[in-house]
């Protein structure tokens, strides 16, 4: 099951202590109503919070989030500044949080967290497609990050599910200016009409939707704990460390993600080495 980044939001901000849920008496694509929890707080108390739709039996909208823009102590009603893709319906479960951690100031930080965790494999098979007569190949940008891991060619084309991938040793990486597309020179031509596959390591492709996936290769209790460790540095910063709470908080999160780095370390495959060949007339 996919790990989204509705559930990563969510887990950080449980994590924190900021998470409570309830269950849903009636509303709207742009309302949530529980009246169990009218009278319980202000006017407006929640105001640019957010909302996560936890659990409506797999159907739209589960998952979804939203600021919320406004909240009706009287009937228990959350306003949603973004409309979800679904209405909800009575007896769906929801959460929501204070402002305290803003969604937007989340989401940034969630992303930060997860660039600090390094690079991810990753695999491209739909740029690069070998041509007769050619040995030099366009290395993009995204590919520029560290030189390719590994580089092979289609061995069987146009059979689905039977690709059988070749290895190419023979290659050569050559860099160029910031923001540039790099070169990828094959020493001996690949045979044409082949997808080519690039193995390559980039940051963590950034998140905003709520169904945007986290990487599988980075465990949920490591994303998590970089998460929260993110989020109590920023508020931390935010207050000047005023608040021994906190700051005895953040020592206890740098300390539980240092231990989830070791426990649960993110997956990359071995780089292949490249084969020198010599020649005749070489030597």
């Amino acid at each position: 099951m996919a790990f989204t980044f509705s559930d990563l939001l969510q887990a950080v901000y449980a994590e924190l202590g900021q998470l409570q849920t309830g269950t849903i008496s009636s509303g709207s694509t742009t309302t949530v109503i529980d009246g169990e929890i009218s009278g319980w707080h202000k006017d407006g108390d929640w105001k640019n919070g957010a909302i996560f739709i936890i659990d409506v039996g797999g159907a739209a909208p589960e998952g979804e989030f939203s600021r919320i823009s406004g909240y009706d102590d009287s009937a228990g009603q959350f306003d949603l500044a973004t409309a979800l893709s679904a209405a909800v319906s009575v007896g769906d479960n929801y959460g929501f949080v204070s402002a305290y951690y803003s969604l937007g100031t989340m989401i940034e930080l969630v992303n930060a967290g997860l660039r600090t965790l390094g690079d991810i494999a990753l695999v491209n098979t739909t740029t690069l497609d070998s041509s007769a007569g050619q040995s030099e190949y366009t290395a993009t940008v995204n590919w520029k990050r560290r030189r390719p891991m590994a580089i092979d060619y289609q061995g069987q084309p146009g059979v689905s599910g039977n690709n059988q991938w070749v290895r190419v040793y023979d290659w050569e990486y050559v860099p160029s200016l910031p923001g540039e597309d790099g070169l990828i020179i094959f020493n001996e031509e690949l045979p044409a009409g082949r997808d080519v596959r690039i193995w390559y390591v980039d940051r963590h492709p950034r998140l905003s939707q709520f169904d945007d996936v986290v990487s599988e290769t980075i465990a949920l209790e490591l994303a998590v704990a970089a998460g929260v460790e993110r989020a109590l540095r920023y508020q931390n910063s935010r207050l000047a460390g005023s608040e021994p709470f906190l700051v005895q908080r953040w020592n206890d999160a740098k300390v539980e993600l240092a231990r989830a780095q070791v426990s649960f370390p993110v997956w990359t495959p071995r780089r292949v080495a490249n084969l020198m060949q010599v020649r005749a007339g070489s030597v």
